[in-house]
């Protein structure tokens, strides 16, 4: 760690750790009446939305702290359990408090009425997304290189947080009332599978030149959206694209895969 190569991807992940302990404390100042409806100085979100597109920002930036990574030759041990350590927090234990708190935020009625699933939610997501951290460190990070075992938890908490960026947009409380209990329903779902033994293909050069072009722009657009925070629809699109179409291209190839992993 004395070498400064390190430092490198080591600083996102240290800053992927504290936006998502500022999301957290964001959402907590949206349930103080005189605060919870105002925009926060300087970004022109609420708490709760500035909350939810930090959560979007600690994607990116755990992305950019494994290509920088990569690209020093700076991976080691301690890298890969402090990266663990801010995943839990940013896209374990913040996805779930998000969609706690947006509900008592934005139907505490409805909330209070369904306390036990709400609660019964938060508590799967986040020991299934701890489980899948340390099922990624002692398992999967030996073995796999093409593909994730199971739904990423950076995957599930970007999906989460754009959840409640659309839901909280497009006023759906209001408008369709059932979709209160998607949100909680999510959590669940998206626990799930991270645990699941389902395949997920990694983000990785190809060998189809189209395939590469088609990534580096969505990839691109991606980062301008989402540190730019616009089109909210365009990022969930995207992961909900790459998610039915990665998990089915997983199971087709289940058999193939687990005879490579056998193997080696």
């Amino acid at each position: 760690m004395v070498q400064k190569k390190f430092l490198v991807p080591n600083l996102f992940t240290g800053l992927n750790f504290l936006i998502g302990i500022y999301a957290i404390l964001l959402m907590a100042e949206a349930l103080i009446p005189e605060r919870g409806g105002r925009s926060v100085l300087g970004f022109g979100k609420t708490p709760l939305e500035l909350a939810a597109w930090m959560i979007t920002w600690c994607v990116l930036l755990d992305k950019l702290d494994g290509f920088m990574a990569k690209l020093l030759n700076a991976s080691s041990e301690f890298g890969a359990q402090f990266d663990s350590l801010a995943d839990l927090v940013a896209f374990g234990v913040a996805p779930a408090l998000l969609v706690y708190y947006y509900l008592h935020s934005t139907a505490p009625e409805w909330a209070a009425n369904h306390r036990p699933l709400m609660i019964a939610s938060l508590s799967v997501y986040v020991l299934c997304a701890a489980l899948r951290l340390a099922r990624y460190n002692a398992v999967d990070s030996e073995g796999l290189k093409e593909w994730f075992h199971g739904l990423p938890s950076t995957f599930a908490g970007g999906f989460i947080a754009l959840s409640v960026i659309l839901h909280s947009k497009y006023a759906l409380a209001g408008a369709f009332p059932m979709s209160l209990t998607m949100l909680p329903l999510l959590l669940i779902l998206t626990g799930l599978l991270m645990v699941s033994p389902l395949y997920l293909p990694k983000l990785m050069r190809r060998s189809n030149g189209f395939v590469n072009i088609f990534q580096i722009v969505n990839v691109f657009i991606g980062y301008l959206c989402g540190f730019g925070m616009v089109f909210p629809e365009y990022l969930f699109g995207i992961l909900m694209v790459y998610g039915v179409l990665g998990f089915a291209k997983g199971m087709t190839e289940r058999d193939e895969i687990e005879a490579r992993t056998a193997e080696s």
